[in-house]
């Protein structure tokens, strides 16, 4: 199984409940590990547990009630802080063995980065993908795709029933609207990232450049705005076969990595 994730980072000097907490971690953990926190950090045996001994003696707090967070900051030296840990975390959503489309418009094709991995004599390769962006520009993309996609579901004289990959439209307008609502639970100030997490174990490392998910539904939305529902069929269709293909190997149905060309 693998999986995927995508995460609010709040911005701290926003968060009220245990805004003291969290900027006092924040401070040790960069102290502790000269490092920010994130979904690639590795801890090595007892590193973990010694780091919250030292932290609970440092707060004065019984190690029990010690709470984690993956934390980032921007160029302006804000700091956010996504929660871990907790049984119940409403600042992540997780998908096993695949990445919902509807994830994938919250971002521009610009916003990709990578996380890296050291191979020896100063090399490195592309370990895992990522995408980062505001609250305010993913909640506007949210808003062109409702408006493009309730005009089309909304046109009984609209030609998408021809077209068998558009039939499932209505699933993405929904799927959008989840999470318009879930970002809209927290406070503007703050950051979504994409994660694709141990899902690129299953693309080949070397063409994950050529993973551009974001750019193709963008263009499923163009076409759709300008009414050339063959184009927008023909690229969905490839989109989802693509996520079939990759599906399917992260659950195990099948045992070679995906090549995107």
């Amino acid at each position: 199984m693998a999986q995927s994730v995508l995460m609010v980072y709040e911005n701290l000097n926003s968060i009220r409940e245990n805004g003291n907490y969290w900027k006092e971690y924040v401070h040790f953990y960069e102290k502790y590990w000269d490092a920010p926190a994130t979904p690639k950090s590795s801890w090595w045996g007892q590193e973990y547990e010694d780091f919250r001994v030292s932290l609970s003696n440092q707060l004065g707090l019984d190690k029990k009630h010690i709470r984690d967070c993956f934390f980032t900051k921007d160029k302006d030296d804000n700091y956010f802080i996504c929660p871990i840990g907790t049984e119940v975390n409403l600042n992540i959503m997780a998908c096993d063995n695949f990445i919902p489309l509807e994830w994938f418009l919250l971002f521009e094709s610009s916003q990709k980065s990578y996380f890296y991995t050291h191979t020896g004599f100063g090399a490195v390769h592309h370990d895992a993908i990522y995408y980062s962006s505001d609250f305010k520009s993913s909640l506007q993309r949210l808003d062109e795709t409702l408006d493009i996609l309730s005009g089309v579901l909304n046109d009984s004289s609209a030609e998408i029933g021809k077209h068998p990959e558009l039939k499932n439209l209505t699933f993405l307008a929904e799927g959008a609207s989840h999470i318009k609502e879930w970002i809209k639970g927290f406070s503007e100030s703050g950051v979504i990232m994409l994660n694709y997490g141990e899902i690129c174990n299953f693309i080949e490392p070397d063409s994950m450049k050529n993973e551009d998910s974001v750019s193709e539904i963008k263009k499923v939305l163009e076409d759709i705005k300008n009414q050339d529902y063959s184009s927008a069929d023909s690229t969905l269709k490839l989109l989802n076969l693509k996520w079939f293909d990759i599906s399917s190997k992260a659950s195990g149905d099948g045992s070679e990595n995906i090549s995107l060309q």
